[in-house]
């Protein structure tokens, strides 16, 4: 019995972090000293610790644009409510006019919230909509149809402060690991694992109730998984890039094999130039 290979090099970094974590999982069930690889398991958690922190700092990357994209969704509510506030100034009638200057007054005391830190601002904006929503402003508000615009900027601030609070710890995030050299020394270290567990079998047999022989058996069905996660994410892809193709060539007045051929002529003569 063998363990089925996998091409590890395939793998996006979260389908990579998702195996190496399932095989540390499956390594610890099953005991490194029941399959005998102490020495190769101590070197294992080494590279696993230095995975994960690789894996985290590159979520943590990806992270930091959600939160900036938050950031400027909140912003352009925040000046799409000033505009409001400062239009109704030039309103035709004096009670509209005298609610937004009390709201402006509000407003202006708070300053630019959007030249702030993020966390800052979010403080700031839930001072802001905690003051409008004062009883004494409520009905000013209500006046110049901000309610929209306060219930929108809440939201929005609110989906800010909980991207900031899912953000990955500095400390872990400083690593200066590089996720491509740990995954090649992983990548070697697992190949060991591979040699060690299923030379170990050929020497003492693979009689039912042999922990190495459960050891191949889970590890088979870890690889399988992994195997189809890949082969649905490819599939998502094909049929994107073909829906893709599909209305190019129907912009084109083409069927997709002439569109095809076009594009293949052209790639040609552009390496020719």
């Amino acid at each position: 019995m063998k363990i089925k290979r996998i091409h590890l090099i395939s793998l996006h970094n979260d389908e990579y972090w998702q195996f190496i974590t399932r095989l540390a999982d499956h390594i610890k069930a099953s005991g490194a000293a029941a399959i005998k690889i102490e020495a190769l398991h101590t070197r294992f958690v080494e590279l696993y610790g230095q995975l994960d922190a690789a894996y985290k700092k590159i979520v943590k990357s990806a992270l930091s644009a959600d939160i900036d994209a938050a950031d400027r969704a909140r912003d352009e509510v925040f000046r799409g409510m000033k505009d409001v506030v400062a239009s109704a100034l030039r309103h035709f009638k004096p009670e509209v006019k005298q609610a937004a200057r009390r709201v402006k007054i509000v407003l202006d005391g708070y300053g630019d919230v959007t030249a702030l830190g993020k966390s800052a601002q979010t403080a700031a904006v839930t001072n802001l909509l905690g003051d409008l929503a004062d009883t004494k402003h409520a009905n000013d508000c209500a006046m110049l149809d901000l309610i929209p615009w306060i219930g929108e900027l809440d939201k929005r601030n609110i989906a800010v402060e909980r991207l900031m609070e899912t953000r990955f710890d500095e400390a872990t995030a400083r690593t200066d690991l590089s996720m491509r050299e740990v995954r090649l020394a992983m990548d070697a270290l697992y190949g060991q694992i591979v040699f060690r567990v299923e030379s170990l079998q050929e020497v003492l047999g693979t009689e039912p109730g042999a922990p190495w022989r459960a050891f191949i058996e889970v590890m088979n069905t870890i690889v399988e998984y992994t195997d189809n996660i890949v082969a649905q994410r490819r599939g998502r892809l094909a049929a994107e890039k073909a829906e893709k193709e599909q209305a190019e060539a129907d912009a084109a007045g083409m069927s997709v094999e002439d569109w095809r051929a076009m594009k293949k002529a052209e790639a040609a003569a552009k390496k020719k130039l």
